[in-house]
C-alpha cells in the first residue's frame, strides 16, 4: 500500500472512477448503465482537472511536473487513451450529451454455410451487457469498458510518476 503520495485528492477521485466502472459490469438497466458510464468519464477527466487544481495548488513540484506531464499527453501516441478517449469522450458527453459508446441490443451477422452449398446469412441481437462497443472514433469497436479500465491503469501509471518525481523515495503500488 502507497504510503505516501503527492497527489491524494487526484488518486481520490482516480478511486471513486474504479468503483463506478465496477458498477457498470453488471447493470443491466438502460438508464443505470448511462449515468453510471456518464460518471466514470467525467470522474477520469475530473482526476487530470483535480491533480491540476487541487494537487497542483497543494505543491509546486506537482504543479511543475503534471504541467510537464500535460504536454506529452496532448500529442505521443503512448497517451492516445488520454486525448481519443478521456477527453474525446468527456468533452462528447458535457458539451453535446452524446457518447460514441453504443447502447441497447447489438447487431451481430453470423455467415453460416449451409449443408447444400449456399451461405446463410443470420442476424443475431446481443441484448444484454455483454458488449457495450464503441461506435466510432479511434477506439471503434473496443468494449467502452475495456476502455474505462485502459483508463485507469493510465491515470494510475501517470499519478505514480508524479509521486516518484516528487518523492523518489516513495515505493510505489498499484491502486
Amino acid at each position: 500500500m502507497r504510503t505516501r503520495t503527492a497527489v491524494p485528492k487526484a488518486r481520490l477521485v482516480l478511486q471513486d472512477a474504479m468503483y463506478v466502472r465496477d458498477k457498470l459490469e453488471a447493470e443491466v438497466g438502460h438508464i443505470e448503465w448511462r449515468l453510471y458510464w456518464v460518471l466514470a468519464v467525467v470522474l477520469l477527466r475530473a482526476v487530470g482537472h483535480v491533480l491540476d487544481k487541487v494537487d497542483g495548488a497543494n505543491s509546486a513540484a506537482v504543479r511543475t511536473t503534471a504541467k510537464k506531464l500535460h504536454q506529452t499527453w496532448k500529442v505521443a501516441d503512448e497517451h492516445a487513451i488520454f486525448r481519443d478517449f478521456i477527453e474525446r469522450e468527456r468533452n462528447s458527453i458535457l458539451k453535446e450529451y452524446a457518447s460514441e459508446v453504443t447502447e441497447g441490443p447489438i447487431p451481430v451477422m453470423a455467415y453460416l454455410q449451409s449443408h447444400d452449398g449456399f451461405d446463410v446469412v443470420r442476424q443475431f441481437l446481443i441484448e444484454e451487457n455483454l458488449y457495450r462497443p464503441m461506435g466510432s472514433g479511434a477506439f471503434e469497436g473496443e468494449d467502452g469498458r475495456t476502455l474505462l479500465d485502459d483508463a485507469i491503469e493510465w491515470w494510475a501509471k501517470q499519478l505514480d510518476e508524479i509521486d516518484t518525481a516528487v518523492h523518489p523515495d516513495t515505493a510505489h503500488t498499484p491502486l
